[in-house]
């Protein structure tokens, strides 16, 4: 597929949403299917090749399909709930405290009117629904004092000179200016070729979906004409055109007609025919729709446990607890990578300073894992050697510190074992 012209495509792009008061819906949202020119070059160059049948799929049709939001929900849910330390090395790996205004910003309110949470789950969303998402850094002098959340639809990405320009709809005033790549913070999904990600819904879930929402309008218009299958009514004789009318009433009359429901056809002079539409059975729908479930599930990167599908649970391991801990080594954590990496490049723009993920966040639910895993890290007699100290346990539970210095240092087995002064040999 040939790429339009960029530069051409940022044009357009200006012209159009320079008088905007509202965001633009998602490509493919227009009632009457019309497209404006900068949205067709949008479609050159981020969308993807090919179509689906039935449905159109955008990230709001996709929305509409219930696997879909819970899998963006639960991850979402995931994510929000992991805080953002900051830390130094020097030369050892050091926690910044207290909390600095960065700190703030990422674990709080990145800017007035989002919590963090909602700024994280925004992420999810739109990596999973669009590919990318932008937020842009606010910067005083080389402090960084604050974030502006921005919509996809708001945000037009281009090489220029080898390095990423963003054409950008303030949320506020609809004025259009550019940004820096030093100043945008990108996260990008699976596939990103230097400008933009790959969508999920549009590549890899496009058909599951459109079923999914073939079947539901399908479904819904069955249960709208009163779960009455199309049939017709064999009669021996011919009818007049006022006979056969009546007949259909005096039928309906008797098994119902719900709102947009079909009248039955009338055959005469011994026609014969039989039930003329095929039932959700004999079409095999729930077992397509089960497929399509985990099609989505794979996709989005949710185990369907997550969203409360226990079928074939034992696929993933032994127990949830396997599932959960797959779960977060082989999707969550090389997402939050990226994340990190992104992070860590804009806001510092050097090494010696990084934030983090705490991914023992996800084990508060979990008191006997969590349990074992504290005790595995402080170490003792029988454990061996800690890496954690009691007071980085307790500050982790949010306790209070214990003033005894010896708390403060990990357990070492050597330095705990004292020789038995009544095996030491006299003099």
């Amino acid at each position: 597929m040939k790429l339009p012209d960029t530069t051409a495509a940022l044009s357009i792009w200006r012209a159009e949403h320079r008088q905007a008061v509202q965001p633009r819906a998602s490509v493919g949202d227009h009632p009457n299917g019309s497209l404006t020119a900068a949205e067709a070059l949008r479609i050159g160059l981020f969308g993807p090749g090919g179509g689906s049948f039935g449905p159109a799929v955008t990230d709001s049709s996709a929305l509409q399909v219930g696997t879909v939001f819970a899998c963006l929900s639960k991850l979402g849910g995931a994510v929000s709930q992991l805080p953002l330390h900051e830390y130094r090395e020097r030369p050892e790996r050091v926690q910044v405290t207290p909390a600095t205004p960065l700190w703030w910003l990422l674990n709080e309110a990145p800017e007035p009117s989002w919590t963090a949470s909602a700024w994280k789950q925004w992420i999810v969303r739109c990596v999973k629904l669009r590919g990318d998402q932008h937020t842009e850094i606010l910067r005083r002098g080389a402090d960084v004092v604050g974030f502006r959340v921005h919509h996809p639809d708001a945000v037009v990405a281009a090489r220029v000179n080898g390095r990423l320009r963003y054409a950008c709809r303030h949320p506020d005033t609809q004025e259009i200016y550019g940004v820096d790549q030093d100043d945008m913070l990108h996260f990008t999904g699976f596939g990103f070729d230097g400008v933009a990600s790959m969508s999920a819904i549009k590549w890899a879930a496009r058909n599951a979906i459109a079923t999914e929402l073939g079947a539901a309008k399908y479904i819904g218009k069955t249960i709208t004409e009163g779960g009455m299958p199309r049939v017709a009514l064999e009669y021996p004789a011919s009818l007049n055109p006022n006979d056969a009318a009546a007949l259909r009433e005096s039928f309906a009359a008797i098994y119902g007609q719900a709102e947009g429901g079909r009248l039955p056809l009338v055959l005469a002079n011994g026609g014969k025919a039989h039930e003329l539409s095929i039932s959700p059975v004999d079409m095999e729908l729930l077992a397509s729709r089960r497929l399509d479930k985990q099609t989505i599930c794979e996709v989005m990167g949710v185990p369907p446990i997550i969203i409360g599908d226990s079928e074939k649970t034992s696929s993933w391991g032994t127990g949830v607890e396997q599932i959960l801990l797959a779960w977060v080594k082989f999707d969550l954590a090389p997402m939050l990578t990226g994340w990190e990496e992104e992070l860590n490049r804009k806001l510092f723009r050097r090494a010696g300073r990084f934030v983090e993920f705490n991914l023992g966040a996800l084990l508060r639910g979990d008191s006997k894992a969590q349990s074992d895993s504290f005790r595995a890290a402080l170490g003792g007699p029988g454990t061996g050697d800690g890496w954690m100290s009691v007071n980085e346990v307790r500050r982790l539970l949010n306790l209070p510190k214990l003033d005894d210095p010896a708390n403060d240092q990990p357990f070492r087995a050597q330095r705990n074992t004292a020789p038995d002064a009544s095996r030491t040999p006299a003099p």
